[in-house]
């Protein structure tokens, strides 16, 4: 899903209530090579993820080391969370289909959330410092909005308190076991 749109609040709690469960965080584990790499092209923090290098260059790379640290994590009965704010990459199906096969006989689950209602958004990236100021936080709604969605993504309303979403996404991996165990 977008940025700050719960992604990571909802990531801590699940660990805490799921036994042998890894979290991966992408923005804690690439975010710094990406302003830092944005430093050294004289680029401002604010352009880092704009700049075509970024999409073109730093993006593949971005996303690369946190996934194949979370494959090569999948071992016995762990889960890992791999939480990361994915792009337009999210609606390429062969992507998905291709780590869902060389992962098996892991189960791969993908759960997007979707923006909350826009000033419940906006109030969320003011209270974590993110830059929610007009018309940057309205064109980053757009943007971010008009995203296409993997067809095998579930989806998640997130227009709700924590406890909330946390609940919708504990029974959603409860189907997801069922489903895949009956």
């Amino acid at each position: 899903g977008p940025p700050g749109v719960g992604k990571s609040a909802v990531a801590r709690r699940l660990i805490e209530r799921l036994p042998e469960t890894l979290l991966i965080d992408k923005d804690l584990t690439a975010g710094g090579f990406v302003l830092e790499a944005a430093t050294l092209r004289g680029e401002t923090a604010d352009r880092a993820y704009a700049a075509p290098h970024y999409w073109q260059k730093l993006r593949p790379l971005e996303y690369a080391g946190p996934t194949a640290l979370a494959c090569a994590n999948l071992v016995g009965r762990r889960q890992v969370l791999l939480v990361g704010g994915w792009g337009p990459e999210l609606g390429v199906d062969h992507l998905w289909t291709e780590l869902g096969a060389r992962i098996a006989p892991a189960q791969l689950s993908v759960i997007h959330f979707d923006a909350p209602a826009l000033e419940n958004w906006r109030s969320r990236l003011a209270a974590r410092g993110s830059r929610c100021d007009s018309p940057y936080f309205e064109n980053l709604a757009q943007a971010t909005g008009s995203l296409p969605v993997w067809q095998g993504a579930t989806r998640v309303n997130n227009n709700a308190p924590l406890t909330t979403v946390l609940q919708r996404i504990l029974d959603i991996l409860g189907s997801l076991a069922q489903a895949e165990n009956p």
